[in-house]
């Protein structure tokens, strides 16, 4: 299941830069799909902070 949201997450955020409005794993999708490294425990505002 957790990967199904992941790819589809990679669907919404690789379009465009992910703000407070999209989810953990939109965030973490769009990270991973721009070769961003983090951690997998990160919390929202340290996934966007990446950004």
């Amino acid at each position: 299941m957790k990967i199904n949201v992941v790819e589809k997450a990679v669907k919404v955020a690789s379009s465009e830069k992910p703000t407070d409005k999209n989810t953990v794993a939109e965030i973490k999708a769009y990270l991973s799909e721009n070769n961003i490294e983090f951690a997998a425990s990160a919390k929202k505002a340290d996934l966007l902070a990446l950004v």
